[in-house]
């Protein structure tokens, strides 16, 4: 993966070309973006309302897993626009080949670095899931052409591990029912053992984009590494107040007895703001914590329960792994579908508990669903319909809501040419909430565009759309 995108370490070392005063609306997402030099890339776009062409500004780069750039910059504006950042995510990298995402995240490069005003020492990469990955997989790649990376509900690529020769500041966030927390428990230490700059941030929530608070924390503390290096005017108020903010937070932890939370705090915050801030107080909270047992208990009990999510899945997801080997008839689709819309109940049940077991079954539920959705988009991609509706099927019995699973086994009946399959199924989906503007676009169904039953549907999909629309 790195060889296939260490070209974007290339674009790091040319001249940015003159930039024009911007045409584009400031204080607005901008859902699309077409690149100037390959349209049929785009990306959604936030400028925030102080954006002027007069001075260069911080720009992220952002990655959804399935090219929701509009999705991803929302997730984001709030923090944007309160520090200054101008967003692009692109509307066509996801997770799948690693080849046309590198193109999209190309494309989406070369055009805002010739379009805007973009501060070359303060480029920073983000992204949920996959995208996290991807966002990840670049910067080490690249060797300094960004500052940070962001990254949401996922970690490293596979095969790669934090260095010392790190060039950029690392930030992930994770919910606590997240199938990958137990990445980020083996991470953290990586991360420690390796020395380089790193805060992660654990939240209420299971696996996708961060909540808004999260990205707030997520930009000012990229700020002060960007004060550290001298890239940004120190502010040493600033920073006092910063860990004053994270240093009650930890202090919130501790309160609750959730002990392992409060000493990671802690420590991120010694590791982190010693030299640019007083945080002797959290220097002494940590050595008080360090002479009990309690966090080492609490430490097995976090690992006791990463074992109980593997062992709640392996069996479940042996059975997926073996229709993808198209070793179906050896497998009970309709028992493997209870056991995980058994699995979902337990989990609906558990849904407002953050006690470990409660966490442990949503984890397990959410790393089911995903591999079922992933499985279900690979087979799309090999042409083997037939097992992708069998896979998103699966996907649709697990999630909270399922309406994406239907649509995606409509996409697969378009393929078969099963109209009226089809049909049913983004009615279903449009029923549980999906209508997405774009979705009707899909190449699977052109072939059907033209069709009286397939119009009257796309108008009631566009008008459920406007209903959703905030106003202006």
């Amino acid at each position: 993966m790195f060889l296939t995108i260490i070209w974007v370490a290339l674009l790091c070392g040319s001249g940015r070309a003159q930039v024009a005063p911007s045409p584009l609306p400031v204080g607005t997402i901008i859902p699309r973006v077409v690149c100037r030099a390959d349209s049929k890339q785009s990306y959604a776009l936030y400028l925030p309302s102080s954006f002027s062409s007069t001075r260069t500004w911080p720009i992220i780069y952002v990655f959804d897993p399935a090219a929701r750039g509009r999705i991803a910059v929302e997730a984001i504006q709030p923090a944007a626009e309160r520090f200054g950042y101008v967003v692009a995510a692109s509307n066509n990298s996801r997770n799948g080949s690693v080849g046309d995402s590198a193109q999209a995240a190309n494309a989406v490069w070369r055009d805002t670095q010739q379009r805007l005003p973009v501060a070359e020492q303060r480029r920073y990469l983000a992204g949920m899931s996959g995208g996290a990955r991807l966002a990840t997989s670049i910067a080490l790649s690249c060797q300094g052409c960004v500052a940070g990376v962001i990254a949401n509900a996922a970690g490293f690529p596979l095969g790669a591990e934090p260095t010392r020769s790190m060039k950029f500041a690392y930030y992930a966030a994770v919910g606590n029912a997240d199938f990958n927390y137990g990445e980020f428990v083996d991470l953290r230490r990586k991360l420690d053992s390796a020395g380089v700059r790193y805060w992660i941030r654990i939240f209420d929530g299971q696996h996708g984009w961060a909540p808004p608070e999260v990205w707030s924390e997520a930009l000012d503390w990229m700020d002060i590494q960007a004060m550290s290096a001298g890239t940004m005017p120190r502010d040493p108020s600033r920073l006092q107040q910063t860990v004053v903010s994270e240093l009650a937070t930890a202090r919130g932890f501790q309160s609750q007895n959730n002990l392992l939370a409060a000493v990671r705090q802690y420590q991120s915050l010694v590791r982190e703001f010693r030299g640019l801030a007083d945080v002797s107080a959290a220097e002494t909270s940590l050595a008080e914590l360090a002479k009990g047992k309690a966090v080492k208990t609490a430490e097995k009990e976090e690992a006791s329960a990463l074992d109980q999510q593997a062992e709640m899945t392996a069996s479940l997801s042996d059975q997926m792994r073996a229709i993808a080997n198209r070793d179906r008839d050896n497998v009970d689709i309709v028992d493997l579908k209870d056991n995980i819309a058994d699995l979902k109940r337990r989990a609906a049940e558990a849904r407002n508990s953050n006690q470990l077991k409660a966490l442990v079954v949503r984890r397990a539920l959410g790393g089911l669903v995903v591999e079922a959705y992933e499985s279900g988009q690979r087979n799309l991609e090999e042409k083997n319909y037939r097992g992708a509706l069998i896979y998103f099927d699966l996907a649709g019995a697990g999630s909270a809501n399922p309406a994406w699973a239907h649509y995606q086994r409509a996409r697969a009946y378009a393929m078969l040419a099963d109209r009226k399959k089809m049909i049913g199924e983004l009615k279903t989906s449009l029923a549980g909430g999906f209508h997405e503007t774009s979705a009707l676009e899909a190449l699977e169904f052109r072939a059907f565009q033209d069709q009286a039953d397939f119009q009257a549907l796309a108008a009631e999909w566009n008008l459920a759309a406007e209903k959703e629309k905030p106003e202006p």
